[in-house]
């Protein structure tokens, strides 16, 4: 059994009825598979496309702190009857989700969704809960790599979504018959309940934030000048707004010495450490080290202290190639676990006590997390669960006006190439040119030994290879 397996599960919250907490300990941690049907009139799904424009633009980049707010694309929710495990929602709330996931599909049907029961009508709940997030995990025909990888943040201290599977069929007005979408991954929603129940109800009304920016700027002193951090709850609390506020000013303009004096009491490092070494052990780079963005800022209340939170981790195990390429990623250099300019860890990486902290977290990892043992037989234990439903999804589906149209795919064959790979270890089963999830592993472990022991340097990525 993977090491933080029975943790996965983010339940400890007193108000969780036990009934709740049961369902969802069976779908994140004994990996029962959802069965969801959505319904959607014609209408509303032609209403839930995004605009031309929105969708060749999904993926631009902005520069300043205000271009967060025009990254990706712009969904729109509409109407449909969502029916879980035989349990009917009506006028529950659908729509698309993701960037790069959700523009790979192009014309098929089988892109990322989010849904919001609770959104046309109020009190509409799945045990306990009103969001579902649904990934189509379209660079890992495995279905794997965000449930292994949330693990791994956990096993770091971390607190972390939830993950599991959902078997989605869906059915269009107008269009004869239900379409078998197949297997996706469920991931729990962050927001209020999630702080509750994973850091405590002293944490629940925390600002909570989920930057799209370069890096973390001070801009002024009026909190009002960083609305572009895309609060997501919390807003009310201006004496946790102006904190953060003061500590990019910390971070930004301290002499090194007041940083150094200051920055242990504003932020939890001993986590920062442990997502940095997950991060860095994943190759997760479309993440805060990279892009930057799929994480979340938590000033959490019940302390004071800044939080960093993984998100979004389909893109980990090297799969994110911008930075550079397979070879390079699996030799990613342990000491420089980001990619560009991070003002905070150039400083914290400057000082004397952070990288022992964070090498303490990594060498921890390396022993008792990441390991080839462990890896694999979760591995197998996910395979035999996943195995059933993919077979069964042998078409990918599109359509042509109001007709349906499909055509065979190996999904079977996805599934083992996404975990082996072909005889060089990649996955022939993506446009991309990435390692498979066990060559991956077993290289990253190579590399990072090798680092860890002196033996051998890690490669520097992005920018400052070309230097």
């Amino acid at each position: 059994m993977f090491l933080v397996a029975a943790s996965q599960l983010a339940l400890p919250a007193s108000a969780q009825d036990p009934a709740d907490a049961a369902f969802w300990k069976s779908v994140f941690s004994e990996n029962h598979v959802l069965d969801i049907r959505i319904e959607v009139s014609r209408e509303g799904w032609d209403a839930m496309q995004p605009p031309a424009r929105s969708r060749r633009q999904g993926g631009r980049r902005g520069r300043d702190e205000g271009d967060g707010q025009r990254r990706g694309n712009r969904y729109t929710y509409t109407r449909a009857r969502i029916t879980i495990d035989g349990q009917r929602f009506d006028d529950a709330g659908l729509r698309f989700k993701g960037n790069s996931s959700f523009r790979a599909a192009g014309p098929r049907l089988k892109k990322p969704f989010k849904i919001d029961l609770n959104r046309f009508t109020k009190r509409q709940k799945l045990h306990g809960r009103t969001k579902l997030n649904l990934s189509n995990a379209f660079l890992d025909p495995a279905f794997m790599k965000e449930k292994l990888g949330y693990e791994l943040y956990r096993a770091a201290g971390l607190p972390t979504p939830g993950v599991g599977w959902a078997n989605l069929t869906l059915t269009i007005g107008g269009v004869p018959d239900p379409i078998p979408l197949g297997i996706y991954v469920l991931v729990e929603q962050v927001d209020r309940r999630f702080l509750a129940s994973d850091l405590g109800e002293a944490s629940k009304d925390s600002l909570l934030m989920k930057p799209e920016v370069e890096d973390w700027h001070y801009i002024d002193d009026d909190p009002n000048s960083y609305r572009s951090y895309n609060i997501k709850s919390g807003e009310e609390n201006t004496d946790q707004l102006r904190a953060f506020v003061s500590l990019l000013k910390l971070i930004e303009h301290a002499p090194d010495t007041a940083f150094e004096r200051e920055i242990g009491e504003r932020m939890d490092l001993k986590q920062l450490a442990g997502y940095l070494a997950a991060t860095s052990i994943l190759a997760n780079l479309d993440s805060y080290v990279g892009m930057p963005h799929n994480y979340y800022l938590l000033m959490d209340k019940a302390d004071g202290k800044m939080r960093l939170l993984p998100w979004d981790i389909n893109e980990a195990f090297g799969t994110f190639t911008m930075p550079g390429d397979a070879e390079n990623l699996v030799r990613w250099d342990i000491d420089r676990p980001w990619v560009g300019r991070r003002r905070l860890l150039e400083r914290l990486f400057a000082s004397e006590g952070f990288p022992k902290l964070y090498r303490a977290a990594l060498a921890k990892l390396m022993k008792q997390a990441f390991t080839k043992d462990l890896l694999f037989e979760r591995i197998a234990e996910f395979e035999k669960v996943l195995s059933p439903y993919v077979a069964k999804s042998d078409k990918i589906f599109w359509l042509n006006g109001s007709t349906l149209k499909h055509k065979p795919t190996p999904h079977i064959e996805g599934l083992r190439m996404g975990i082996d790979g072909d005889p060089a270890g990649l996955n022939r089963a993506v446009r991309r040119k990435i390692l498979s999830i066990k060559p991956f592993v077993l290289r990253r472990i190579e590399s990072i030994k090798a680092q860890l022991s002196g033996k051998s340097k890690g490669k520097t990525l992005g920018r400052e290879r070309r230097k």
